[in-house]
């Protein structure tokens, strides 16, 4: 019998567990924040309920400063490990939703939710992988470990930890990435900009927020302007927005002061080019007007010097290498506040061959006018590579090709999955080729058949991993 035909029976069940964590939004919450719920109530919530599933089903588990819960099937004193590395955090659901993206619906074949593709869903085909060997009884010479973290969407403090205490496993794949076998994820870095908020004259700009997170191309900006003719700011508005098809926009005047609402195409913030940035769009607009001071140099840098340049080329970081692509750049956070602190983070993947330092020199030298005190955010990485001839790549890329009938190359990724922190770490899915990337996006979704589809593959590739 045929794998997928092995795990198709296990699609309802599958179906109604993932609905369960769908429905909590495991959003980090400062709000809620203590040393029991470090990144907030509902993300302690999430790691119950898979807890909750791991007794039902009779794996051991446990978790880890309640940053981190695994979940293990296999030989409890085997000398190495198998490790499935997940994350059950999301990013916020944002704006642009035709459905409660807490409330999980299947619509023509697609499973709708913030989650459903990073990686609610991938986690679910994982756990159900691991869960067919068990109820098949299936001996292993290694032991296999779920290992399900909490802050993947933010600083990464979580899995850290978890090697602190119980080790790293011998190898692993995080289903968090894309099929066929990603054996390279370029390096990700957040620069953060500071700058003072004056703004002064006839034009000014007493507030712009665009974005939420550095990983996320912002998909809304909004932006308050006291100038001496509102109208002329809205007659001009509209024809800019029908310029772009893909924008929208409305604009409203109260005394003299207007308030302009961007609309874009969010999107992942690897992937920039499947986007379209709200904030660098509306500052583009903005900077054809008199503004003065911090504004006109905070507006002229987002809406001309970073607009619109993924390869981020007008900060002369333009590279490419040939085994790992191309530097990119994503705009993901532009705050200003009149007389405040303003904030602009960037965020840049770029493969082996340029350095953190080489890119904070660019962002420096390419400020022109712009006082703005350029830093390192924490928690960036560094290149990733395991090489082709590693076992753990071969493995996975032949039950690819066996069971969809297809050998594709391994590749390197512009997104950065918990699998770079183990030496011997891939991504493996459970994104295919044929499917449109929805992370991170309006309306998420993930087809219904690839949930069991992801899941035979997965159940093979740790068969013979752990055999």
């Amino acid at each position: 019998m045929e794998w997928f035909e092995r795990t198709k029976p296990y699609e309802a069940d599958l179906i109604a567990d993932l609905n369960q964590i769908v429905k909590i939004p495991s959003i980090l919450d400062p709000n809620t924040q203590s040393d029991r719920t470090p990144f907030g109530v509902d993300m302690a919530r999430a790691l119950a309920k898979m807890e909750e599933l791991a007794a039902r089903d009779g794996f051991r588990y446990g978790r880890v400063d309640n940053m981190v819960t695994w979940i293990e099937y296999g030989p409890a004193d085997a000398a190495e490990t198998v490790a499935i590395l997940t994350h059950i955090d999301i990013v916020p659901a944002g704006e642009g939703w035709l459905r409660d993206p807490f409330k999980p619906e299947i619509l023509d074949g697609l499973y709708f939710g913030r989650g459903a593709a990073d990686m609610k869903a991938d986690l679910m085909s994982a756990y159900y992988a691991m869960k067919y060997l068990a109820d098949h009884e299936i001996t292993l010479t290694r032991k296999i470990r779920l290992i399900i973290g909490t802050d993947e969407e933010n600083g990464w403090r979580d899995l850290p930890r978890y090697f602190e205490v119980e080790g790293e496993p011998t190898m692993g794949f995080s289903p968090d990435g894309a099929f066929p076998v990603v054996n390279g994820e370029k390096a990700f870095q957040t620069v953060q900009l500071r700058f003072a908020n004056q703004t002064t004259g006839d034009y000014v700009l007493r507030r712009f927020i665009a974005g939420s997170r550095p990983n996320v191309v912002p998909g809304e900006a909004r932006a308050r302007v006291s100038v001496p003719n509102p109208a002329q700011v809205q007659n001009e508005f509209a024809p800019y927005l029908a310029q772009y098809p893909f924008l929208s926009g409305q604009s409203e005047v109260r005394d003299q002061e207007v308030r302009l609402l961007l609309k874009g195409v969010q999107a992942h913030g690897a992937y920039p080019q499947d986007g379209e940035n709200a904030g660098t769009y509306l500052a583009n607009f903005l900077r054809r007007f008199a503004f003065n001071a911090d504004a006109k140099t905070f507006l002229d840098f987002i809406g001309r010097v970073v607009h619109d340049d993924i390869g981020a080329e007008n900060l002369g970081l333009r590279y490419h290498d040939d085994v790992m692509g191309d530097l990119t750049l994503n705009v993901g956070v532009m705050r200003f506040s009149q007389n405040g602190q303003g904030t602009i983070l960037l965020n840049f993947r770029y493969p082996q061959g340029v350095n953190v330092q080489a890119v904070t020199t660019q962002v420096q030298r390419h400020l022109g006018d712009f006082e703005a005190t350029v830093e390192v955010w924490p928690g960036g990485m560094e290149p990733h590579l395991v090489p082709e001839t590693d076992e753990l790549v071969g493995t996975l890329s032949l039950v690819y090709a066996k069971q969809t009938g297809m050998y594709m190359n391994p590749r390197t990724s512009n997104g950065g999955s918990y699998a770079r922190l183990l030496k011997r770490g891939v991504a493996f899915g459970g994104q295919f080729p044929d499917v449109p990337v929805t992370s991170h996006q309006a309306n998420e979704s993930t087809p219904v058949a690839n949930l069991t589809r992801s899941m035979a593959i997965f159940a093979e590739s740790l068969l013979k991993l752990a055999k």
